[in-house]
């Protein structure tokens, strides 16, 4: 018979990136054998190309696969080795992320939202969506998107208090208040079909969840035929072009961010490992 124990620790970064790396390799090597292409993306792709791996700053790692095939993974989840745990809105009810994270079951990292939620290490998994050509569909697209975000954060408590302008603070009390009505599948569910409906431009493709907006759409053929590139230990997949894919993000992406902006931008409250013994 064996007992769990969780041992708690500060927060560890080191551990963290290498908890995150072994469930990245292990997510790929079950991609490649379902035949479901991804890219290294957003900070990951960074740290790869400026880093050879993490940024040093870093806690978490990004990829991105084309919406077809991450609809594709969502529905074989129940497939994924037992040493990976899926987190998503259509299995997860206290999820505050509308997009799919793989992590590592025997961590517990809590972020320390309204709302705490506990994501555990892993990887953000996103879909890349085509996006529109005309100017008008996509200030449409943009302006859904923020109501999409905004009311899946204030449903799920996925936000970190901060005071709020007047505006801002009436706007998300009122937000609260109709919340109370709409279920939280529905508000999921129509978030991807609002994301995934513009699928039918081939020529500007991005992460339509990203947190850097516009600077995430970039022409198709920036991602293309996938290049290879050194992330730790091990060669993964990335954009055909990955510097002009940072380039539209990141601008100098050469260039290291003043030292008052080196971190990940998530509030951990709690990093635990769950050792199970004999």
């Amino acid at each position: 018979m064996s007992d769990a124990k969780t041992e708690t620790t500060s927060i560890p970064l080191k551990e963290i990136q290498t908890r995150a790396f072994n469930v990245l390799c292990l997510l790929v090597d079950f991609l490649e054998s379902e035949q479901i292409p991804y890219y290294l993306i957003g900070g990951t792709l960074l740290g790869a190309v400026r880093h050879q791996g993490f940024i040093p700053w870093d806690d978490d790692i990004d990829i991105g696969i084309p919406r077809k095939n991450y609809d594709q993974l969502i529905s074989h989840l129940a497939h994924l080795p037992h040493t990976l745990k899926a987190v998503h809105p259509s299995i997860d009810m206290l999820t505050p992320y509308p997009f799919l994270i793989i992590s590592d079951p025997a961590t517990t990292l809590v972020i320390d939202y309204a709302t705490p939620y506990n994501r555990g290490v892993g990887v953000d998994v996103f879909p890349l969506d085509n996006f529109p050509q005309s100017k008008l569909l996509q200030a449409l697209l943009w302006k859904g998107i923020f109501i999409f975000r905004s009311i899946s954060m204030n449903k799920q408590g996925g936000y970190y208090k901060k005071k709020l302008d007047p505006p801002l603070s009436i706007y998300f009390k009122f937000l609260s208040l109709i919340n109370k009505f709409i279920p939280r599948s529905f508000i999921f569910k129509g978030y991807d079909i609002f994301l995934s409906s513009s699928r039918k431009s081939a020529s500007l493709i991005g992460n339509l969840y990203g947190m850097y907006g516009k600077k995430e759409i970039v022409d198709s053929d920036i991602f293309g035929k996938p290049s290879q590139v050194k992330f730790e230990s091990r060669f993964f997949r990335a954009p055909s072009q990955p510097e002009e894919y940072l380039t539209a993000i990141y601008g100098d992406f050469k260039k290291f961010p003043p030292q008052e902006k080196r971190n990940s931008g998530h509030k951990i409250k709690k990093f635990n490992i769950n050792i199970k013994k004999s």
